[in-house]
C-alpha cells in the first residue's frame, strides 16, 4: 500500500488512505504523517478497527504518550494511556445528566491537555463505537486565524502569557469535584497566546476552554479578550466538520487547532471513542 493524502478543505484537514494501523508502521510512514499534519493540521484515517494495544502502537510512534492523572476510582478506563471520550458512566452504561459534566467540557471549544505542562501535541481518536447519525467533531484553523488579523492586532498579541487551568474549564459545565489529590497533581499552568510550529514555522493562536485569565493583566479584562479571540478565531470561515464513520481513526495537531464535540442524542445512543495524546516534549 501507498500512503496518500488528499485535502478535504484547501490547506485545512486531509484524508489518508493506504495505510493499515494494525500493522507497525515505518519511520518513513511516520515522517508522511508528520508532514502532513504539519500542513493540514486535521488527518481521517478511514476503516481503521484497531484495538487498544494496537492504537497505543501507532500513536507511541510519534513520541510520549500522555498518563491520566485522574483518580483511577473515577475513571471508566484504567489504562492510563487512555481517556474516556463516550457518553457512558463507570458502569458501562449510558449516562444520566448528572454524571455527565466532567466529559460534556469536551463541548466547549479546546485544545487538549493544554492545563499541563506537557500539553498535547498530536490526538489519536478512533471511532468504537457510534450512534446511528453520528455527529460531527468540529475543528477551527488557528494558525488561519492568526493570519487574518490585522498586522497592528498581531503585535499587540505576541509575547502574551496566558494561565490554563482544568478546572476553569470543568467549572463552565459545572463540574467541581476534584479531589485533594487531583489538584495537587493538576496545578495551573502558563502557555504563550501565539506560537510558531516547530516544523511548518507558522504562527497561530493558542487558545482554550481552559485558558483562564492573562498573566499580568486584570483578571476580568484578560478573560474578555480570551473570549473575544475564541470567538473570532471560532468563525465559519476557519471551522472544517469532521463526518465519523464507524472505525475511523482520526488525528490532529494540538499546537495549532482548536475543536469541540457536537451534541447528538446522547440519553438514548451510545457513542464510543477512544483517546490518547503525544505530549510535547518536557
Amino acid at each position: 500500500m501507498t500512503l496518500q493524502v488528499r485535502p478535504f478543505n484547501a490547506l485545512f484537514a486531509a484524508q489518508v488512505t493506504g495505510i493499515d494501523l494494525r500493522q507497525p508502521l515505518s519511520r518513513d510512514t511516520y515522517e508522511k504523517l508528520e508532514d502532513a499534519l504539519a500542513t493540514y493540521g486535521v488527518l481521517g484515517i478511514p476503516s481503521q478497527p484497531i484495538d487498544d494495544a494496537q492504537q497505543v502502537q501507532f500513536s507511541s510512534g510519534f513520541g510520549p504518550l500522555h498518563q491520566a492523572s485522574r483518580d483511577p476510582a473515577q475513571r471508566r478506563i484504567k489504562d492510563p494511556n487512555f481517556q474516556d471520550v463516550s457518553n457512558l458512566n463507570l458502569q458501562g452504561e449510558i449516562a444520566r445528566s448528572g454524571e455527565r459534566a466532567y466529559s460534556d467540557a469536551n463541548l466547549l471549544w479546546h485544545t487538549d491537555l493544554s492545563f499541563v505542562a506537557a500539553s498535547a501535541r498530536i490526538t489519536v481518536l478512533s471511532a468504537r463505537e457510534l450512534p446511528a447519525e453520528p455527529p460531527p467533531t468540529e475543528f477551527a484553523d488557528m494558525r488561519a486565524a492568526w493570519d487574518a488579523l490585522p498586522t497592528d492586532r498581531q503585535r499587540e498579541l505576541e509575547g502574551l502569557q496566558v494561565e490554563h487551568s482544568v478546572l476553569t474549564s470543568r467549572a463552565k459545565t459545572g463540574y467541581t469535584r476534584f479531589t485533594e489529590a487531583e489538584r495537587k497533581v493538576l496545578p495551573p499552568v502558563t502557555h504563550p497566546l501565539v506560537r510558531r510550529h516547530p516544523r511548518s514555522g507558522r504562527k497561530s493562536l493558542y487558545l482554550a476552554s481552559h485558558a483562564s485569565h492573562i498573566i499580568g493583566w486584570p483578571v476580568e479584562k484578560g478573560r474578555a479578550l480570551l473570549a473575544d479571540l475564541i470567538e473570532y478565531a471560532t468563525q465559519p470561515q476557519f471551522v472544517f466538520a469532521y463526518q465519523w464513520n464507524p472505525f475511523d481513526v482520526l488525528m490532529w495537531d494540538d499546537t495549532c487547532t482548536m475543536h469541540r464535540a457536537v451534541p447528538f442524542d446522547s440519553r438514548n445512543q451510545r457513542r464510543e471513542l477512544r483517546w490518547n495524546a503525544v505530549v510535547e516534549p518536557a
